[in-house]
């Protein structure tokens, strides 16, 4: 089990819902991002991992993919849960709980300020915890949206070594998420940086309703997926 520590970072998905907005995470790298309650975000995952890009121990274990699927569900309108099943090849599933707390909301003047832990249940030996804050720069007001949509993230955490056996997430880490196109088709970009590697992803909603389709890098993998957010109440 512990073995899988060094391959999770290949699970590094852009989780961007641009037909909401924001999605409730940006998978394995904590935001602030976080769904309402009875918002529910499904999705799945392939990624294509770069044996060449990968520290020396990881090399003998010849791993050529990871699939992901995650579930993120607003509780209430300040916590969020969330899920992650990793199916790694020949080294079978595990699944993470993560969750965060919602201390500040957003408003004009003021960041939106979480907290959250990852691996709660310590499937990898320890949890890691954090608190992140985001701001949209120039939020849609009265008529139509100003293009692009920038956001920026910040997080400060502890050390997290679910991925690769590494150090993310420890200290400063964050980014920015650009909605370049609200209208359909919807397109977003994200550019990450976790403490170790650089995450980009790029998602496109084709029409209001439907479900995200993304495809990005991280660090020297390819990865590609799916994703849908809808109401349960």
């Amino acid at each position: 089990m512990r073995r899988w520590c060094l391959l999770l970072a290949a699970s590094l998905l852009l989780g961007v819902a641009v037909s909401s907005g924001w999605a409730g995470d940006i998978v394995t790298v904590p935001t602030a991002n976080q769904l309402k309650a009875g918002e529910v975000d499904l999705a799945v995952y392939y990624i294509s991992v770069d044996d060449g890009s990968l520290i020396p121990p990881l090399r003998p274990l010849d791993i050529d993919y990871v699939r992901v699927q995650t579930l993120y569900v607003g509780v209430t309108d300040r916590v969020e849960i969330d899920a992650h099943r990793y199916d790694v090849e020949m080294l079978g599933v595990a699944t993470i709980w993560n969750a965060t707390v919602l201390l500040q909301e957003e408003s004009l003047e003021r960041p939106i300020i979480v907290i959250g832990g990852r691996d709660l249940s310590r499937v990898y030996g320890t949890a890691s915890y954090f608190v992140s804050a985001a701001k949209t720069l120039n939020p849609p007001l009265a008529g139509p949206p100003t293009e692009p949509i920038v956001r920026l993230h910040v997080s400060l955490g502890t050390e997290d070594n679910t991925l690769f056996g590494e150090e993310r997430h420890e200290g400063l880490f964050g980014g920015v998420q650009v909605l370049l196109r609200p209208s359909s088709p919807a397109v977003g970009l994200v550019a990450l940086y976790d403490g170790q590697d650089v995450i980009t992803g790029l998602t496109v909603v084709p029409e209001p309703g439907w479900p995200t389709l993304k495809a990005g890098t991280f660090g020297g993998h390819l990865w590609v997926g799916v994703s849908h957010t809808f109401n349960v109440q």
